[in-house]
């Protein structure tokens, strides 16, 4: 058979790898959970720290606060899968080219997906900035003193500083190109996975992925990385074999995953819209 030299493993690595690269939003969620998943329709645990209170010392009995292991779960709810026809999988193996560009785009496949679920849990945000019928219009004069107002709410939230991202879509990092604020870097390799540059208290990030309606109204979203977000996903199964209506091999590769807004104080989105330039 034209896949008797079918390496499953190496595959799934391929695919992850190429997956991971084109993540933005996967990126910046807590992963930490990924192992504890084997198949679709499960959950997973996250056990909290409950909240410390300070007290006045009286040389009196101290009163503990108990850590009562409040938990929240990530419903593994999401199932999808990528799967192509080729001619002979053992000959696209023994080809790198060939075999780069096919995983490449089944990951890069997988990854848009993934992004716009994840850019889906805007409605969770805890923070609002307008609304989808009260749309704030970006030009090049007002994208500064927006992102600096969104900063600005987040720490009136008590949204710690350390770590705060921005997620924009690409006519607003446009906008603040045009407004000659965005600060560009000679290191190739730190553009990766969407980096922009950091501006005003956040790591500035662009995604094509965020969550719209038309061009009326975005929902760029803004939060802690790797604290707000958790995100859960595994590449649980890839296959190949010779497919039953064609001449020819296939690959099939499932993803599993789910994610959750763990603290939706931490979460902003702001409603906007491209604005014209005067």
């Amino acid at each position: 058979m034209s896949y008797s030299e079918f390496k499953p493993t190496i595959w799934s690595d391929k695919i992850f790898s190429e997956y991971d690269n084109a993540l933005v939003l996967g990126g910046l969620a807590n992963r930490d959970y990924e192992g504890e998943i084997t198949d679709g329709g499960s959950r997973v645990k996250i056990i909290e720290c409950s909240d410390v209170a300070v007290r006045d010392y009286t040389g009196a009995d101290i009163t503990f606060d108990a850590d009562d292991g409040a938990a929240k779960y990530i419903d593994i709810d999401q199932e999808k899968y990528a799967a192509i026809t080729i001619d002979s999988v053992d000959l696209v193996q023994s080809k790198p080219k060939a075999w780069n560009e096919r995983t490449r785009k089944m990951g890069v496949a997988l990854a848009e997906t993934v992004e716009s679920f994840i850019a889906g849990l805007y409605t969770e945000a805890g923070i609002e900035i307008g609304s989808t019928v009260s749309v704030t219009s970006i030009t090049s004069a007002n994208a500064l003193s927006t992102l600096t107002s969104i900063y600005t709410k987040m720490s009136e939230n008590n949204v710690p500083k350390n770590g705060r991202v921005a997620i924009l879509p690409p006519w607003f990092v446009e906008k603040i190109t045009l407004a000659k604020v965005a600060k560009d870097t000679d290191n190739s390799s730190t553009l990766a996975n969407g980096f922009v540059g950091n501006f005003g208290g956040f790591e500035v990030y662009e995604s094509n992925m965020l969550s719209h309606s038309g061009t009326d109204w975005w929902a760029p979203m803004f939060f802690r990385a790797n604290d707000t977000i958790a995100f859960v996903e595994q590449l649980t199964k890839t296959e190949a074999g010779k497919h039953e209506k064609k001449f020819g091999d296939y690959i099939k590769s499932l993803m599993v995953y789910g994610a959750k807004v763990v603290r939706p104080s931490s979460l902003a989105v702001c409603y906007c819209k491209a604005g014209s330039e005067s």
